[in-house]
């Protein structure tokens, strides 16, 4: 400390010197150049052109040497006839008879060589030529040029007192400073030194000790900071080891396996699920390896912030499945990988036996569906009145042609499943769409007196599958009808949005909870099964209806509240490439 306080002190006097010489120094050159500028004011000639050197020389020397301020040994002035080079002066150097060296010394002059090409500048510059520092100035008389010099030895006394009497200010400020520091350092370094040992104890672990506070002042403080802060940080250690322990119980004893990598690729967790689920006896494997070994997509060399994948695993006859994500530090950037596994082979299973019902009902029904069509075309030759049988024949013929359509539309999911479901994608009206989805469904709003209203604002040409969007608008309006209590008030309407056909059915009907809206389009899943068999329904219209439209790019989606109604919405792109048949 004695050190920095002795620094600072010779940083604050040394710019103190340097100031006050330079202002000296400033002095005494305006004052030269404001004597020159008032005895110019002063010179007058009224003889003819040009003037005489000597003459000027010698008024210079006995009349106007007070006004110039060029008296003195340490000033001098010397006059240069620019026409002939004639040259007088009362400089020292040119009366000791060295006019040569002289007039060498005025041609390394800028001021007086400017003065000499009749533009003089007079630049405020401190020369310094054979070991003699002065200012110089020029002015022009006609055809003379006269040339001031202002040597600095004539104020150099008065500088030389002043650095003297800053030396002596500068040892004695290093003495008080010393002796200062000293004094403070005995008062501030043992506490600081008392904080570095209790401040590396407590790095090391040991929150045992406190620091005496004796004083308020600023050390003070700062040692009673240092014990909160000590307090603080056993309690959160505490408090995290906890959690720690805490968390570390959880996951051993959760179902569902955890391996955690940092981004090294070096196992830092794993609990005994993990074991279990993957039916391994060690976890001897690094993330590389382990991505290898069951070939997943994730570039180990470089993770992401936002890493997560889903992904599906068959281990020895099991479904797991196995999500991926990075987990952050505090600046947001991936510190490594989490792998967690659940075993879904129950719920894979079923999905399979439901995929499966849905192909063997198909089959089933397909063949009675076709006895009765081929039944129902034979009644139509033996009615006696033949336009009447007719009629009610060709309807009973539609609705069959219809139900083989529904049992195509179910062996088509099934296809969908296995992805071998082609549609037939060519142009069609919106308008007739729409019309041909409420004539299907007439009959049971009128049933149950409910009113719907058509709000059919794009009524251009689209691109789709008409039977299978048929069937799909059907199902959305099959479903609004029979979930809406009578009397109830039913929408369908149709409008672009950036560049998709949008369909939308909305009721006023029962509603569906934020739970169950998540699984409304799963098939089989009924919201409330005691009604739907009151009312009839497979639960496969909403599934059938979503992968109708994800077949055409497009996407569903459902709004509800509970006893206030649903809207569903389907989207799908208004132009799309015609499908070849």
């Amino acid at each position: 400390m004695v050190f920095y306080i002795c620094i600072i002190a010779v940083c604050m006097i040394i710019p103190v010197g340097v100031l006050m010489n330079n202002n000296v120094e400033q002095y005494h050159y305006t004052q030269f150049v404001r004597n020159i500028e008032n005895g110019e004011k002063m010179l007058s000639y009224t003889q003819e052109e040009p003037l005489n050197i000597y003459t000027v020389y010698t008024d210079m020397r006995d009349l106007y040497a007070s006004s110039f301020g060029i008296y003195g040994s340490n000033r001098s002035f010397t006059i240069v006839d620019r026409n002939t080079n004639e040259i007088y002066s009362n400089d020292s150097v040119f009366l000791s008879g060295n006019n040569a060296s002289f007039i060498n010394e005025l041609f390394l002059s800028y001021n007086f060589l400017s003065s000499m090409a009749g533009t003089p500048l007079n630049s405020e510059i401190l020369q310094n030529i054979r070991g003699r520092t002065f200012y110089d100035y020029s002015i022009t008389l006609e055809n003379l040029v006269i040339y001031f010099r202002y040597y600095k030895a004539d104020w150099q006394d008065m500088v030389t007192q002043f650095n003297e009497t800053l030396l002596s200010a500068l040892l004695f400020s290093i003495i008080i400073a010393f002796v200062v520091g000293y004094l403070l350092s005995k008062a501030i370094t043992k506490p600081i030194k008392d904080m570095t040992i209790r401040t590396k104890a407590v790095a090391e672990g040991d929150f045992g000790k406190t620091l005496d506070i004796k004083a308020d002042d600023e050390i003070g403080q700062l040692s009673s900071s240092i014990n909160d802060m000590s307090y603080s940080l056993k309690n959160m250690l505490d408090e995290i080891s906890s959690e720690k322990n805490k968390m570390e119980i959880i996951l051993d004893n959760i179902e569902g396996g955890v391996i955690a990598f940092n981004l090294n690729g070096e196992m830092i967790h794993n609990n005994p699920a993990a074991y279990m689920l993957l039916n391994r006896a060690d976890m001897d494997f690094t993330l590389e390896s382990f991505v290898k070994e069951y070939d997943l997509d994730i570039n180990v060399s470089d993770i992401p912030a936002d890493l997560y994948k889903e992904v599906m695993l068959s281990i020895d006859d099991e479904m797991l499945a196995l999500s991926i994500a990075s987990f952050k530090d505090s600046l947001g950037k991936a510190e490594g990988v989490i792998l967690l596994f659940r075993n879904i082979t129950k719920q894979y299973r079923l999905d399979q036996m439901r995929k499966e019902f849905v192909a063997n009902v198909s089959h089933e029904l397909k063949t009675p569906l076709t006895s009765i069509k081929s039944f129902t075309e034979a009644l139509m030759g033996g009615v006696e009145d033949p336009s009447t049988a007719k009629h009610f024949l060709e309807v009973i013929n539609s609705e069959s042609d219809r139900m083989n359509n529904l049992v195509k539309d179910l062996l088509q999911l099934s296809s969908m499943d296995m992805g071998r479901m082609v549609l037939k994608i060519s142009h069609h009206n919106v308008s007739t769409l729409i019309s041909d989805a409420l004539l299907a469904v007439e009959a049971e709003a009128r049933q149950k007196k409910h009113t719907i209203v058509s709000e059919v604002t794009f009524k251009g040409i689209s691109y789709f599958d008409y039977d299978r969007m048929l069937q799909c608008v059907i199902n959305l309006l099959v479903n609004a009808i029979k979930y809406t209590d009578e009397s109830g008030k039913i929408e369908i309407k149709t409008y672009e949005e950036t560049g998709r056909l949008c369909i939308k059915v909305k009721d006023n009907g029962i509603g569906i909870s934020k739970k169950d809206q998540e699984r409304i389009f799963e098939r089989f899943y009924r919201v409330d099964k005691a009604r739907t068999r009151t009312m009839g329904g497979t639960g496969l219209g909403l599934a059938i209806a979503s992968e109708i439209v994800k077949a055409h790019d497009g996407d569903i989606q459902v709004e509800s509240k509970i006893n206030q109604g649903t809207a569903i919405t389907i989207r799908i792109p208004l132009i799309q490439r015609e499908a070849e048949l």
